[in-house]
């Protein structure tokens, strides 16, 4: 193998791999919990754009895992990407999840990874009241997998056979005089 295909080869593992976690991280999930509480707090803006404030307000979900018990915090801040400007509303819907006596399982569906060393937090997309043994299938996520994979594949064969041509037609040039 040439240093050059090597090369080649590398960058492209290294675009699949930043694809695929720009893919994790914006694929909607979704996990099935009981809500023990919200929030709001103010943070500060890392670099806010001349005359914005330095502070915002963040919303923040807690929950608790329905299956491993383990404690989860979620964000809750509109998103125009996924047409989310309800924030307010899905916090209300938490605090009244929370607030009930009986133990109420929730569906939180979430985009994002939880980071602790970044302060990163998963954000809420929706939450909605299920049945405990309810089963959740992201049927549109799986969908759009298929697709980009189908895309990722076919935009690969034709980058490897515009290189293969320009390689044939450089090896074909008669040599100069």
């Amino acid at each position: 193998m040439t240093t050059t295909r090597k090369i080649g080869l590398a960058f492209a593992v290294l675009v699949a791999l930043f694809v695929a976690f720009k893919i994790y991280y914006f694929m909607p999930r979704a996990t099935k919990a009981r809500i023990t509480g919200s929030d709001v707090k103010r943070v500060d803006k890392e670099k806010p754009t001349p005359g914005e404030t330095k502070t915002r307000d963040v919303r923040y979900v807690y929950a608790t895992d329905f299956d491993s018990g383990k404690a989860m915090v979620f964000r809750n801040e509109d998103n125009a990407w996924y047409f989310k400007f309800d924030s307010g509303d899905v916090t209300a819907e938490a605090a009244k999840l929370a607030s009930n006596d009986i133990d109420e399982v929730a569906l939180i569906r979430y985009y994002g990874v939880r980071i602790p060393i970044l302060h990163a937090y998963p954000n809420v997309i929706s939450i909605n009241e299920v049945a405990s043994d309810y089963v959740y299938v992201p049927w549109l996520s799986r969908a759009m997998l298929v697709v980009l994979l189908i895309l990722f594949l076919w935009g690969g064969i034709k980058v490897r056979r515009l290189f293969r041509g320009a390689k044939d037609k450089m090896s074909h040039r008669p040599p100069a005089s």
